[in-house]
């Protein structure tokens, strides 16, 4: 059985962005929690995770144990998002503490250490950059070197992502999700909805496409 295609859409600052995500029918919301322009206080992520019931994502790099394990709890968070340098025994070491998913991001800095992850995260997520950099990955390249028939994991790709360029992602790479963040954006940290709704719109067709062609050239 496959896994179930995810579409993220990250660094939500705004209720109203939260709910056109949720609208659109984005599986999981990220609320950034380290340095970033999308960054949010530990008191505006209360709000936003409370006032929009969804699969919340927190997305931390490099922070202690003590401070993920106390922002999961508070925010009541469907899984961790790692996009620093953590160790894969600090990412078994979060999983084990908060009980939640943790989803590792593969940035250049550790761009060939993916297996060593494979076992320490429930999810991979490749980016180009260190997040929210707005550069794209050579997704044929990817599709070539994590093919699904290989991959122990779930792989999910990010970086550069919106409405225009998604399908391509998806059919080059066949992930198992899509994650987007600045190119969602009308300014720096300020999502635009219709660019949401355009991009999860456009990311759920492509997968259904994709993941129909498989099941017929598998018959």
């Amino acid at each position: 059985m496959s896994e179930p295609f995810r579409i993220k859409v990250c660094g939500i600052t705004s209720e109203d962005a939260a709910q056109a995500a949720v609208e659109a029918g984005a599986d999981h919301l990220g609320v950034v929690l380290c340095a970033s322009v999308r960054r949010v206080s530990r008191e505006r992520a209360v709000e936003l995770t409370t006032r929009v019931p969804a699969a919340w994502v927190g997305v931390f790099a490099d922070g202690s144990i003590e401070e993920m394990i106390g922002l999961a709890r508070d925010l009541d968070l469907a899984a961790l998002q790692l996009h620093g340098r953590e160790t894969p025994a600090l990412c078994r070491a979060v999983r084990d503490a908060t009980g939640l998913a943790v989803w590792k991001a593969i940035g250049p800095a550790l761009r060939g250490h993916e297996a060593d992850y494979r076992d320490a995260a429930d999810a991979l997520l490749l980016d180009a950059g260190t997040g929210g950099s707005g550069r794209t990955l050579d997704w044929e390249a990817v599709g070539a070197e994590f093919p699904r028939s290989r991959r122990r994991i779930p792989l999910l790709v990010a970086g550069g992502l919106d409405a225009d360029n998604v399908g391509l992602a998806i059919r080059a790479s066949d992930p198992d999700g899509v994650d987007a963040s600045s190119r969602l954006e009308s300014a720096p940290g300020v999502k635009d909805p219709d660019r949401i709704r355009a991009f999860v719109l456009r990311a759920r067709a492509a997968a259904e496409t994709v993941r129909r062609g498989a099941t017929g050239a598998a018959r």
